[in-house]
């Protein structure tokens, strides 16, 4: 079935912030709604062809923009508190409708640390190449400086995101250009951002074991952004009797920009489809 393009709106967020989603709908009455959460670079507008996909096969789509990313860009790249970034989401989920969780790259941590805290607002959770574990996380040093008080003319210091190189992204020539000439990729976060990430990271590493929801992993092969075993070992320990783990040896870490990313969509689709039909 054709599917109409996304519409752009807005939703009162936490705190009264106005933040920008995309939306897409389902041709037919839908069975539930799929919400995504991108990466750290990334913002909602990289992911059309998965959300249509998934919107063609008959679920409500929307992709939120986080505060300070994509159609959120007129504010700085900052955040008061971790644990605003949860509640951003959770206001914008309405619990009448069955709604799946996919976080991608960094949208992946946050993904999980919701899963943890409203578990009753979702009837899923996707882990898609997760943020979880990455060599690029911060180093001993930048940790104990990251964890230091900072004053208010350090915490809006600009730093500049590590992911700066499009090949750690995807092997696609035409998809690193798009990521490399992108106007609304993220390229630089407040000092006070990097320093509630490393809290969100904390508390999205320790919600394992909290994550009683149907589950699903996804992995990338030849990812050079997230790291992959201590991933795993991490998906060995959520306690759900419902999860699942895919894995594309082949594939770099946007699944999004493979050569033919079909399987992928195939894949998860078809279990965004198990899951809902599984509580109905």
């Amino acid at each position: 079935m054709s599917v109409s393009p996304p519409r752009i709106e807005f939703y009162s967020a936490s705190g009264g912030q106005r933040l920008a989603v995309r939306k897409w709908k389902a041709p037919a009455k839908p069975a539930a709604r799929v919400v995504f959460l991108h990466g750290i670079t990334s913002h909602g507008g990289w992911y059309d062809q998965s959300a249509e996909f998934l919107a063609a096969a008959g679920f409500d789509v929307a992709f939120l923009d986080r505060r300070g990313s994509g159609l959120n860009g007129d504010q700085v790249a900052d955040v008061d508190n971790w644990r605003t970034w949860i509640d951003d989401v959770a206001a914008f989920i309405d619990p009448t409708l069955p709604t799946i969780l996919c976080g991608i790259s960094w949208g992946g941590k946050l993904a999980a640390a919701i899963a943890r805290t409203y578990p009753g607002l979702l009837a899923g959770v996707a882990l898609i190449c997760p943020g979880i574990y990455s060599p690029y996380m911060p180093g001993p040093l930048k940790r104990l400086l990251l964890a230091a008080p900072a004053p208010a003319r350090l915490q809006q210091r600009r730093v500049t995101i590590p992911l700066q190189r499009p090949e750690l992204f995807t092997d696609s020539p035409k998809w690193r250009d798009f990521i490399a000439t992108d106007p609304l990729a993220l390229r630089k976060v407040t000092w006070r951002f990097a320093q509630e990430d490393r809290k969100l990271t904390r508390y999205a590493r320790d919600s394992a074991t909290f994550l009683h929801l149907p589950t699903l992993l996804v992995l990338a092969g030849q990812d050079r952004i997230v790291d992959n075993p201590p991933t795993r070992d991490y998906f060995a320990r959520i306690p759900s009797r419902h999860k699942m783990l895919i894995e594309y040896g082949n594939a770099a870490h946007t699944l999004e920009f493979e050569r033919d990313p079909s399987r992928y969509f195939d894949d998860l689709t078809a279990w965004v489809d198990q899951t809902v039909a599984s509580q109905i």
